[in-house]
C-alpha cells in the first residue's frame, strides 16, 4: 500500500482491524495483537556518537519537565576524545499550559576523556523541557535523565531528526499517564500526525492530525486526553512536513509501587532488536511488545541466549498492523531469577519495533516498573557513561553475541590520560547468541567511570543502573561509536 493511501486510511480510521498472532511454544506463553501504522528499516545509527572528525554534531533531547514535574531532566556529556570541548546547550520550555517559552542558550565546557552532568536553564514551574547540545566536532555522546516523585528514569538522547518516529507500547490505563513530546529544534515550522495502536484497531484522534510544531519549540500532549483507558498501546508519528525528534515519558502508578519511564521513539523499524540482560524475577514481570507497522506479517523468531545450557527458539506470527506480547514469565526453557539475553529476528525484510516492560515484587525499591526500548541492530563499539545521581552506580554490563561465531571483547576506562585497559578484564570470549554479565568490582569498575566497549563483530550492550526494584527497570544508556 502507499504512504499516501495509507496515510489517508489513519486519518479516515478506518484501517480495518487484522488479528492473528500466534506463538509456538512448548512450554508455554501469551499473545496479544491490535493493529497499527507503516515503517521501514533501521539500525542503532539514529542514536550512535558522530564520528570525531565531524565538523560539527548535534544531540536532542526531549522528554524531561521543568522543576515542579515528574520527570526533571539532567544531560550527561560524555567525552571520550583527547580534547576538551564546550557545548552549546539550547532548551525550549513550556509553561503548564504547554505554551512555548522564550529558548536559552548556555555554553558548557566538557572536559577530554570526561564526563559532565548538565541541568538545564529553569523554565516556567510544571512546565516542559526539551533541549539541543552542539558541538564544534564529534565523537562526543549525550544521554539524559529524568527525576521525580515516581523513581527516575534514563534514555539516550538522539542525533537526528526525522519525519517518523514508533514506540512499541505504552499505557493510559486508570492511574497512569502517558506524555508524547514533539521537540522541532530547526529553523522551520514541522506539521505532524500521531496514531496509535489500541487492541480495537487503529485509533486517529482528531485533534492529533495536522499538530503544528513552530520553528525552536516543543509541543507536548497528553494521550490519555483523547485515547483513555488502554493498558497496551503503540505509537506512530509522522510529519507531514519538517522533522521532529519525539519521545513518551509514562508515569505509572502512585508513588511506591510505579515509575517513570521516558523512551525516545525509533527512527523506523529494524529487522532485529536485542535486549542483553533480562530476568524474570520471582513475583516480578517481564513483557516484550513487538510492533508490527508493515502492512505485510512478520514472521519473527525469539532466540534466547543463556549463560549455561540452550534454551529452544520461539517463533511468532504477527500480523500486519499489530503489536504482539511475550510474556517471557510463562516459558519453562527459562530458569527463574537466572539473566538471560533475548533477540527478535524478523524474516523477509519486514521491519518491527520492540519495546520491554519490567515489574517489581510489592515493596522492591522505587521506580519498580520500567519500559526500555531494545537495541536495534549492533555496533562493534560502544561508548559506556558513567552512572549519573540519582542512580548511585550499576548492577551490570551485559552483552549479547549476535554472530554465528564466537566473538571477543575488550574493555577500557576513559582517564585524563586517554583510554586505559580494565585491570584483568583482557579479552573476553562470548559464543553465539550467548550473554557476557559483568558485575561491578574494584577491578573492574563498571559504572563509575565512563568506559568504551570494543568487539571483534557487532553486538548489543545493556548497563542495568541502580538503585531500581528489578534488573532493567532502568537502563543505562550505551551509545554506540560510529
Amino acid at each position: 500500500m502507499s504512504e499516501p493511501m495509507r496515510r489517508a486510511l489513519l486519518i479516515l480510521g478506518v484501517l480495518a482491524v487484522l488479528v492473528g498472532i500466534g506463538v509456538a511454544d512448548g512450554g508455554g506463553g501469551s499473545a496479544s495483537v491490535g493493529p497499527s501504522t507503516p515503517g521501514g528499516t533501521s539500525s542503532v545509527s539514529s542514536i550512535g556518537v558522530p564520528p570525531i572528525g565531524a565538523e560539527s554534531s548535534a544531540w536532542f533531547c526531549p522528554g524531561g519537565t521543568t522543576a515542579g514535574g515528574d520527570a526533571q531532566a539532567t544531560m550527561i556529556l560524555t567525552d571520550p576524545t583527547h580534547r576538551p570541548v564546550t557545548a552549546t546547550v539550547t532548551t525550549v520550555s513550556t509553561t503548564a499550559a504547554s505554551t512555548s517559552a522564550v529558548p536559552t542558550s548556555v555554553a558548557v565546557p566538557v572536559p577530554a576523556n570526561g564526563q559532565i552532568a548538565v541541568t538545564p536553564v529553569p523554565g516556567p514551574p510544571g512546565g516542559w523541557q526539551a533541549s539541543s547540545v552542539v558541538f564544534n566536532g564529534g565523537g562526543i555522546g549525550v544521554t539524559q535523565v529524568v527525576s521525580g516523585p515516581l523513581g527516575s528514569s534514563a534514555a539516550p538522547c538522539v542525533s537526528t531528526t526525522a519525519r517518523h518516529w514508533y514506540f512499541a507500547d505504552a499505557s493510559t490505563a486508570p492511574g497512569d499517564t502517558l506524555t508524547l513530546s514533539l521537540f522541532n529544534p530547526s529553523d522551520t515550522i514541522a506539521v505532524v500526525d500521531v496514531s496509535f495502536v489500541v487492541s480495537t484497531g487503529v485509533v486517529a484522534p482528531p485533534a492529533y492530525q495536522g499538530i503544528d510544531v513552530p520553528a525552536h519549540t516543543v509541543v507536548v500532549e497528553n494521550v490519555g486526553d483523547h485515547v483513555q483507558n488502554n493498558p497496551d498501546l503503540a505509537t506512530a508519528v509522522v510529519a507531514l512536513s519538517g522533522e521532529v525528534v519525539a519521545a513518551e515519558l509514562e508515569a505509572a502508578g502512585p508513588a511506591g509501587s510505579g515509575g517513570p519511564s521516558v523512551v525516545l521513539g525509533t527512527t523506523a523499524s529494524s529487522t532485529a532488536w536485542s535486549f542483553a540482560q533480562n530476568t524474570d524475577v520471582t513475583n516480578g514481570g517481564t513483557l516484550f511488545h513487538v510492533f508490527n507497522p508493515s502492512d505485510r506479517p512478520a514472521r519473527v523468531t525469539v532466540r534466547i541466549g543463556l549463560g549455561q545450557g540452550e534454551a529452544e527458539p520461539l517463533v511468532m506470527d504477527v500480523a500486519s498492523d499489530s503489536v504482539a506480547t511475550l510474556d517471557t514469565g510463562g516459558l519453562a526453557r527459562i530458569p527463574i531469577d537466572t539473566p538471560f539475553a533475548v533477540t527478535f529476528v524478523s524474516a523477509g525484510g519486514v521491519g518491527i519495533v520492540v519495546d520491554r516492560h519490567v515489574s517489581s515484587p510489592a515493596g522492591s525499591p522505587a521506580p519498580e516498573a520500567g519500559d526500555t526500548a531494545g537495541v536495534a541492530g549492533g555496533a562493534a563499539r560502544w561508548l559506556l557513561p558513567a552512572a549519573s545521581p540519582p542512580f548511585t552506580g550499576v548492577s551490570a554490563l551485559a552483552v549479547v553475541n549476535l554472530n554465528r561465531e564466537p566473538v571477543t571483547v575488550g574493555l577500557s576506562m576513559l582517564s585524563p590520560a586517554g583510554l586505559a585497559p580494565v585491570p584483568g578484564f583482557g579479552h573476553q570470549r562470548i559464543g553465539p547468541g550467548r550473554p557476557l554479565i559483568v558485575s561491578p568490582s574494584p577491578g573492574v569498575p563498571v559504572g563509575t567511570v565512563p568506559m568504551e566497549l570494543v568487539a571483534s563483530a557487532p553486538v548489543a550492550v545493556e548497563v542495568d543502573a541502580v538503585p531500581v526494584g528489578s534488573p532493567g527497570v532502568v537502563v543505562s544508556p550505551a551509545l554506540p561509536l560510529r
